[in-house]
């Protein structure tokens, strides 16, 4: 069962006026997560755990990501299973490197292990990929393949230009060699103070004053011919400040809500 959550749809974060184009911010997020739906294949009785991120950095010195998930299972027969998905990141600002590693345990015992690195020569040129765990492999990303940051970056300004759809392709290291075809649609413009679930929140107590969109992504395989359905989707709403709420994370057989529970600005790198 794969429930890594591409950062990249988490992360979209952006401080703007009206001729600026979106910015990056560093922040640091947690949501409390629950089970809203599972089909009968999926044969769960509930699913609760914690989702958390942190990003630091800039366009000048690049992006670091730090993510985790902790999920407890329940199936609807047999004991529970605590799923524990760890993972870091560093893209360059200037989109030629992707670093990426993830450790997953399963009931407190690391069950699988990976680690990945892309380099490109230019920005619009193919991307030399290594796979180095679990087992040695090179590979190919193709060169409109975006990296998470530069996708979230693309979002953002699509959003402030009042765009209301998006198709990239992208390659953010969860899965191997594998990229995605992600379409993602941006809703209307709340305008501050609009969102009225987060106003019944303390935590969100800080986004008042700003403006929000809702999108949500969808993931397509790339490879392997087309897709009716989306292997995964993600739904959120994004502030100006960076900061998603509202989550729901759909992996076909389920679907789980994630409520913000804690939320922390952080200082930002100023380029020079």
């Amino acid at each position: 069962m794969k429930l890594t959550t591409p950062a990249a749809a988490l992360l979209l974060a952006a401080t703007v006026t009206a001729a600026d184009a979106a910015t990056i911010v560093p922040h640091r997020a947690v949501y409390d997560l629950r089970l809203t739906r599972a089909s009968e294949g999926a044969a769960l009785s509930n699913v609760d755990g914690r989702m958390a991120f942190e990003i630091m950095g800039s366009a000048c010195e690049g992006w670091t990501v730090s993510f985790r998930m902790v999920n407890r299972f329940r199936p609807a027969d047999g004991a529970a299973k605590l799923l524990d998905t760890q993972s870091t990141s560093y893209e360059s600002g200037d989109g030629l490197d992707l670093r990426y590693s993830q450790k997953e345990y399963v009931d407190n015992r690391l069950d699988q292990e990976s680690r990945v690195k892309v380099s490109r020569l230019e920005t619009q040129g193919d991307g030399t990929g290594q796979i180095e765990l679990p087992a040695p492999k090179d590979f190919t990303v193709p060169a409109e393949a975006l990296f998470p940051m530069r996708h979230q970056l693309r979002l953002m300004d699509a959003a402030l230009s009042g765009e209301t759809r998006d198709a990239s392709l992208i390659y953010d290291g969860s899965d191997g060699d594998k990229t995605f075809r992600a379409i993602s649609f941006i809703g209307k413009r709340k305008d501050a103070g609009g969102n009225v679930r987060d106003k019944r929140n303390p935590e969100a107590a800080t986004l008042a004053a700003l403006a929000s969109w809702p999108m949500t992504i969808s993931y397509y395989a790339a490879a392997g011919g087309d897709q009716d359905t989306p292997t995964y989707q993600i739904g959120f709403d994004m502030y100006e400040n960076g900061v998603a709420t509202g989550l729901v994370l759909d992996y076909g057989d389920f679907a789980l809500d994630g409520e913000l529970a804690k939320l922390e600005l952080l200082a930002a790198d100023t380029c020079e």
